[in-house]
């Protein structure tokens, strides 16, 4: 029976009702799971007080009871350590500290699913199959990490699902964080509104296209029934793909039309919509034009809520400035990086890594493991895709180690969350130039040819690889960058310059596309005095010749390659893009491909970043 102090008698009485008796999921790898962890000595037990208000375990020492040795580690305390306190399971969350208001969730969740006719509750069918459902929780926050509300969803488990069956077709597009920067630098450029909307209970606006039974949820069980569903459960694996053609049914039917580029980009005579899921973000030039569209949304029977501006978008701060500029913020996420990081007695540093390269150190020591190396990494990979460029090569340079990390790869996290400490409230700034006569965008791309060779293991082909870096800014605006090893081996420098040249345009033209596409809504290619202009900034004057020759020409040494690559020169004069030398220290791209001393570092920092 659950029993906690802080849960009214109400509820705790609710709770004893169904907790008796309860029919597992039938899932079989949570069944052996369960097995696994009973079996466990839950006496030697290994804890710790640095990973935060949780207390997660560490690990477990499972002890030979002979001569006392360590036999093997818990994987499942390691995840469980990683389970934070925002995301509990249904037991955690009806025995917190919040289980009155997890449980007055669940209340919530369930009658809005019943006012919204998702289901009917029939009895069990004898030749279909009956996936499981499961409650999901969590604590909201804001992007400064303060708690936000409680919130408690019904999922099918999709995962059950057979495809032919009760699904078919899943893809979903999600908007790029590229056109949501993009959509924000415009938004200061042209004094735009801007609103964002929230769908309440999304999936469960559209309708469903196959016949799908599931469990009834926890709590509210009927003996021998189950849901048929009418609409679209959260946890089905169609369920996004018919979300977003639900969404984009009624977007249309109020006369916005979807880019080629960006499918998650609609634009109408008055208003441009980003949808990522759920979350919508709304521009205009005037208040008047995003009422109209909120209104015909909910005309159109869409359940919403609108928030006054864009304040905060997928866990990133918009903070908007007194002198106009904007600056993207994760505070919030930094502080659970350095939190899972364990490193508050280390101090700040002031570049995120250490000079050199980064290697497989076959030969060193074994990691620590007293923290998840890839979740680490992957809000790393968050962070340096929506907020935090300067973070780009320090981050690319540990992802190409996480199935197999050493010390000295935990010790290069470290290093980042030194840095992190030092810069926790600084974020990429937007502060566009004017807009006078042209409307600019710029492309810095860089190489560093081979720049594993004489560090890393000979044997390992990828020592030989060379790494793109470029960034692309709009009227001065960083919009998209990018630091990676590149798939070919290079054979000269020339090669790798022109290698990169071509992946930074590759992501550009379509970009481009992206921003004709928004201008041309807002007029701007109505006027006469504004024209386009993208300039590529080349460092590599091998590279700038051979990319300025007439489309089919090459030279004998770079035939082999140029042949696959070429391929962009269609796009330069007379389609507005022009590829011209830039010397070597005014290359902003220099910081996605090498470790540069600090001083060299900060100025390149400086230039990108705003800071």
């Amino acid at each position: 029976m659950i029993h906690n102090q802080d849960v009214p008698i109400e509820i705790e009485d609710r709770i004893t009702k169904f907790e008796y008796g309860h029919k597992l999921p039938r899932v079989q790898g949570e069944v052996l799971n369960n097995q696994r962890l009973a079996t466990l000595n839950w006496n030697n037990l290994l804890q710790t007080c640095r990973t935060g208000s949780y207390g997660a375990f560490l690990t477990e020492l499972q002890r030979n009871t002979v001569d006392g040795y360590v036999e093997e580690w818990n994987p499942a305390l390691l995840a469980t350590k990683a389970n934070a306190e925002d995301h509990p399971d249904w037991d955690t969350a009806m025995n917190g500290p919040h289980a009155a208001g997890f449980w007055k969730a669940c209340q919530t969740e369930y009658d809005t699913l019943v006012s919204k006719d998702v289901w009917e509750v029939v009895p069990r069918p004898k030749n279909h199959p009956v996936i499981s459902g499961t409650w999901a929780f969590r604590i909201k926050r804001y992007p400064d990490g303060s708690m936000r509300k409680l919130k408690a969803r019904f999922c099918a488990r999709g995962f059950e699902q057979t495809e032919g069956v009760d699904y078919d077709e899943t893809f979903a597009p999600v908007v790029n964080w590229t056109t949501v920067r993009f959509l924000l630098m415009m938004s200061i450029l042209l004094g735009l509104e801007t609103r964002q909307v929230d769908y309440v209970a999304a999936f469960v606006q559209a309708d469903i296209d196959m016949d799908v039974y599931v469990e009834m949820p926890r709590g509210f069980s009927q003996k021998g029934k189950v849901l048929k569903l009418k609409k679209s459960l959260y946890g089905l694996k169609q369920s996004p793909r018919n979300y977003f053609n639900h969404l984009s049914s009624k977007l249309n039917q109020l006369g916005f039309t979807a880019s080629d580029a960006d499918p998650c980009l609609f634009v109408s005579d008055k208003c441009i919509c980003l949808v990522y899921v759920d979350d919508t973000l709304l521009y205009a030039r005037s208040q008047k034009d995003l009422d109209d569209v909120v209104k015909g949304l909910r005309d159109l029977n869409m359940d919403l809520e609108e928030e006054s501006d864009v304040a905060g978008f997928l866990g990133v701060l918009v903070d908007r400035r007194p002198d106009g500029s904007i600056v993207l913020l994760q505070e919030g996420l930094i502080a659970r990086i350095i939190e899972a990081l364990q490193i508050t007695h280390l101090h700040p540093k002031r570049t995120p890594y250490r000079q050199g390269v980064l290697t497989a150190d076959l030969d060193g020591d074994p990691p620590n493991g007293t923290f998840n190396y890839a979740s680490v990494v992957g809000m790393l990979g968050y962070l340096q895709a929506n907020s935090r460029p300067d973070l780009s090569f320090a981050v690319a340079q540990c992802a190409r180690f996480t199935h197999s990390p050493k010390r000295s790869h935990e010790e290069a996290l470290e290093r980042i969350g030194q840095y992190l400490k030092s810069t926790t409230n600084k974020g990429l700034i937007l502060k566009p130039t004017p807009l006078v006569n042209t409307f600019n965008t710029d492309i810095y791309v860089d190489a560093d040819f081979a720049g594993g060779w004489g560090y890393e293991d000979p044997s390992d082909p990828a020592c030989v690889k060379s790494r793109t870096g470029f960034v692309i800014e709009i009227m001065g605006c960083p919009i998209q960058w990018l630091s990676k090893l590149q798939p070919n081996i290079a054979t000269s420098t020339m090669e790798a310059e022109y290698t990169a040249l071509s992946i930074a345009l590759r992501a550009a033209i379509p970009l481009i596309h992206v921003i004709k596409f928004v201008n041309a809504a807002f007029g701007i290619t109505q006027n006469a005095l504004v024209s386009f202009k993208t300039t590529v900034h080349e460092d590599n004057k091998g590279a700038l010749t051979l990319a300025q020759l007439e489309p089919g020409r090459q030279t004998p040494r770079s035939k082999f390659y140029a042949i696959k690559m070429h391929w962009f020169r269609s796009w330069l004069k007379p389609n507005e893009i022009e590829i011209q030398y830039i010397e070597s220290k005014r290359q902003k791209a220099d910081m996605f491909t090498k470790a540069l001393p600090t001083a060299v570092f900060e100025e390149n920092r400086k230039l990108s970043c705003g800071w």
